[in-house]
């Protein structure tokens, strides 16, 4: 189990962003219809792994410490919302003739506006973050 963690944790780059947004896409299986909650049980401890090496360097600025920190969080909330929204693209083809326009606005504008309150949550996570038990405590007031 270590050794997967460790493998994580060093993800860097595009690896990263894809392990995050399948992680948020599949936490959706733990909300309803799917309530298949042990899906949580896969997808967070991903996300607080993912954020163990998201760190930015050290001598940088804040931004740029942080930074990557948005970008786990940001990615695991698209995931997230992608996956999850998905029906509002259906609701709009009712009438496809008045509202087909809207359906990359709706399927994708959305959860990519959301996501951003995953990433400042990260943001927020990643700067009350510590080594032990209480990096989960900091998730979850993030």
């Amino acid at each position: 189990m270590e050794r997967l963690t460790g493998r994580i944790i060093l993800l860097w780059g595009w690896r990263r962003a894809l392990v995050a947004f399948l992680a948020g896409a599949f936490a959706v299986l733990g909300q309803a219809p799917y309530d298949f909650f042990a899906a949580c049980f896969v997808s967070f401890p991903l996300l607080v792994w993912l954020l163990d090496g998201a760190t930015g360097e050290a001598s940088g600025s804040l931004f740029r410490r942080l930074r990557p920190a948005f970008a786990v969080g940001w990615w695991f909330g698209f995931g997230y919302f992608l996956a999850g929204l998905w029906w509002i693209g259906s609701a709009l083809l009712v009438e496809a003739d008045s509202f087909a326009w809207a359906l990359p606005f709706a399927v994708v504008g959305i959860p990519f506006m959301l996501a951003f309150f995953y990433g400042f949550a990260a943001i927020v996570a990643r700067l009350l973050w510590s080594n032990d038990i209480g990096r989960i405590a900091a998730l979850a007031f993030g």
